[in-house]
């Protein structure tokens, strides 16, 4: 299990951010299958309190979980 990579959270990470700078967006996607140092991973906590720099968007490209069905 991955934790988030903000400091002292030991939550499980459930999404890879990814800063695209040439765009100016916060790319948030599915966890991914193998940590990478330049793409953070992040708690759901975490990822609900994202904040762009100024001018910046926030997009969230998860795939999104089906709702359970009686």
């Amino acid at each position: 299990m991955r934790t988030c990579a903000k400091m002292r959270c030991d939550s499980p990470a459930v999404a890879t951010v990814e800063l695209r700078y040439e765009v100016r967006e916060v790319l948030v996607e599915d966890l991914s299958s193998e940590p990478d140092s330049n793409r953070p991973d992040l708690c759901a906590e975490h990822v609900r309190g994202l904040t762009p720099p100024i001018g910046w968007q926030v997009k969230d490209e998860r795939t999104p979980i089906p709702a359970p069905s009686f």
